[in-house]
């Protein structure tokens, strides 16, 4: 790769950071072609750009950036999530790590949190924003419901 291509790329990444709230780092040893397109497949509605680079050029798009914690977890080769919707991302890492030994999650950082492991992992048990909605309407409709069955009933007894 030139030094042209790599300053765009890195540029390119850094614009990607700009617009996301999270950013996750996963191992990827031993993943065949169609496992890792099968993972980008997943991940494409949910993040600005999946990548697997050169941990020098990440480290170089993510230096100055609300997200260079992450840097630090960047050791062996990595793919990075650069997400713009974190929650949904670490579903899809968590499942797809329990479904393929060979992935392994690092880390990462959402808003402004640092996240190891376990963190990811407990993210990813909690409802989606369109769950939490349901639950919400839910509630509010609740006593509305319960009091036109009791009218009703009332009604029928007379």
């Amino acid at each position: 790769m030139r030094r042209e291509e790599k300053s765009d790329l890195i540029s390119a990444l850094q614009s990607s950071l700009q617009e996301a709230n999270g950013v996750f780092v996963i191992e990827n040893n031993g993943l065949t072609v169609k496992e890792m397109e099968a993972l980008r497949n997943e991940l494409r509605p949910l993040v600005s750009a999946f990548r697997v680079v050169k941990n020098r050029l990440m480290k170089l798009a993510l230096k100055g950036t609300n997200f260079e914690p992450v840097s630090e977890m960047m050791k062996r080769p990595t793919a990075v999530a650069i997400a713009t919707d974190g929650l949904a991302v670490t579903k899809v890492l968590a499942k797809f790590a329990d479904e393929h030994p060979n992935v392994a999650i690092i880390g990462g950082k959402m808003d402004a949190d640092v996240l190891s492991k376990d963190d990811i992992l407990q993210l990813s048990k909690l409802p989606s924003l369109l769950e939490i909605r349901g639950q919400i309407a839910r509630i509010l409709i609740e006593p509305a419901s319960r009091l036109a069955r009791v009218s009703a009933e009332y009604g029928k007894k007379e």
